[in-house]
């Protein structure tokens, strides 16, 4: 059974780009364009990873985070943030996440930090 990510971000090319590299790496990737959607979604996927954008429509991911990793049905679920902020140094004080990653990313980099965090959590 392939593993799952679940993958919230607004920018549909930047969507786009990460399900095509995800997928290539077997994954089923499920995205969502804003926080209302993921949050009424995220927990009956049951994923194997949670990839978030920091700066949304209605929220923002970090606000997300804490939410994944305070409820007991999915604190255990790896988190990614994604950003293109450049004061991620802070962002890693204020959150619980797996892994930060900064956009722009590196399509190699960004597969292999997330095939770390899924199979390390086997």
């Amino acid at each position: 059974m392939k593993k799952r990510i679940c993958v919230l971000e607004d920018s549909e090319e930047i969507l786009e780009i990460i399900k095509i590299v995800l997928e290539d790496e077997n994954y089923d990737v499920q995205g969502f364009g804003t926080v209302a959607a993921f949050m009424a979604n995220y927990l009956n996927l049951k994923p194997d990873l949670c990839l978030l954008d920091v700066m949304l429509p209605d929220g923002n991911g970090i606000e997300v985070c804490e939410a994944i990793k305070k409820h007991p049905e999915s604190a255990e679920i790896p988190v990614v943030v994604m950003t293109a902020n450049s004061r991620m140094d802070k962002m890693r004080e204020n959150c619980e996440a797996n892994d930060f990653i900064a956009k722009p990313f590196d399509i190699n980099d960004f597969a292999n930090r997330i095939n770390s965090l899924i199979f390390v959590n086997v």
